[in-house]
């Protein structure tokens, strides 16, 4: 192939990009929140649709003639460009919306709920939008997800409580991990059990400091204690509804004596020894703080 038909072919590629660039009448902007998630966490995205066409466009209906109104879908793929399958349904992420000339609105979709992205791998997502009033089917360019599973630290089995004397008691897994994010390795506890996925937390920054502890006491409550920083540490205290595992206590402590804190029954119950409440501002920053936390 000579240079000069090389030439050729790639300013009409060029002008082919630049003419349909110019005809867009829709704009998708495809975002994650984080660019590497754990398994089995959940993987939100945020697709912004914005209606460049000069006409109202509405997008899906629960009525029959509705139905053939415009859609969003998407494609998944694992890395070498491997298809990724499509385990459950997806409605139509749109159905509902209306979009008047040059406005711009959000859509939200946990992608790991309908496309199998639980192993561990690089992926590619990408969004599609068509509707019957428009010429062609417009596409975001592809948000890079990367999925891995974290090193475990601790593990804890606890028992739920059954509905009458005679069930079956089941348990769940509850594994702290430390799992290695991008900037940052990084506290995770998963619950599960054989079949399903219940909770996933990020608990805060890994340091090479002192052995994280997790306890559990009284009715299904979970307590963990993790080093933050050279003089920080976080106290959790986790509540089960259900399956369902539920926040109920984070606070920040400090060494009281000298010795690290740390978690004890000595007294017969479980308590934090060696350890005063650090002070927001002071010694640490919660999100949206705006002052040097001490180090």
């Amino acid at each position: 192939m000579s240079k000069t038909t090389s030439t050729l072919r790639l300013v009409v590629v060029t002008l082919a990009l630049l003419a349909a660039a110019v005809h867009a009448q829709i704009a998708l902007r495809l975002t994650a929140e984080k660019p590497r998630y754990l398994r089995y966490e959940p993987i939100p995205l945020i697709l912004q649709v914005t209606n460049l066409s000069g006409n109202t466009l509405s997008f899906g209906g629960d009525l029959p003639r509705e139905r053939n109104r415009g859609s969003v879908t998407f494609r998944v793929e694992a890395s070498g460009g491997r298809n990724v399958a499509q385990f459950t349904l997806m409605d139509n992420p749109a159905n509902g919306l209306k979009l008047g000339p040059g406005q711009t609105r959000e859509l939200r979709i946990i992608i790991n709920q309908f496309y199998e992205m639980q192993k561990e791998d690089k992926y590619a997502v990408t969004a599609y939008l068509s509707h019957p009033r428009l010429p062609s089917i417009h596409l975001s360019k592809p948000v890079h997800i990367e999925v891995y599973d974290g090193t475990p630290l601790l593990v804890q089995t606890i028992g739920m409580p059954s509905k009458s004397d005679t069930d079956l008691i089941k348990t769940l897994k509850l594994t702290l991990m430390r799992f290695a994010d991008v900037e940052q390795d990084i506290y995770y506890l998963r619950v599960e059990d054989d079949e399903n996925v219940y909770a996933s937390f990020r608990l805060g920054d890994y340091i090479d400091g002192e052995k994280p502890q997790m306890e559990l006491d009284g009715p299904n409550l979970v307590h963990i204690l993790l080093q933050l920083r050279p003089k920080l540490f976080v106290y959790y205290i986790m509540g089960f509804d259900g399956y369902n595992l539920k926040m109920r206590q984070k606070r920040f402590y400090k060494s009281s004596d000298g010795l690290p804190p740390t978690l004890s029954r000595a007294t017969g119950y479980l308590r934090i020894e060696h350890a005063r409440p650090a002070i927001e501002g002071v010694d640490y920053l919660e999100p949206g703080g705006d002052k040097k936390p001490q180090p």
